[in-house]
């Protein structure tokens, strides 16, 4: 496992999954997902995983990463959080995405799910 901080997010990269967490009020950007996608193109190179989106903190998520930002080995994204509004706006979001899209209440359903989804 490695894990890496930027100054709007912390990343943990696992051999199925990678958990990323977005720091409070972020406006996550297409810019700032190319920093992430730089990273995981590094550790996963061709590797399928899944992404676990960890919704600790409010933030805003830009539409344009779903329809620009996303690499091809990403096979599925978990939304993970407690908060009602964060399934809310994963309901809005996930038209967005074309691949499995499952939203759980633990972060670790979000990793059982990923460890069985291959």
């Amino acid at each position: 496992m490695e894990r890496f901080s930027y100054e709007f997010c912390q990343i943990e990269l696992h051999d199925q999954y990678a958990i990323l967490t977005i720091d409070e009020n972020v406006n996550f950007t297409l810019s700032k997902a190319s920093i992430i996608r730089d990273r995981l193109r590094k550790f996963y190179k061709s590797r399928d995983f899944i992404m676990i989106s960890y919704r600790k903190f409010d933030h805003k998520v830009s539409p344009d990463i779903y329809t620009k930002g996303l690499l091809p080995n990403m096979k599925g994204l978990a939304i993970v959080s407690h908060n009602n509004k964060e399934r809310d706006n994963a309901i809005i979001e996930q038209p967005l995405y074309g691949k499995p899209f499952v939203f759980y209440n633990s972060l670790e359903e979000a990793k059982s799910w990923a460890e069985s989804f291959f």
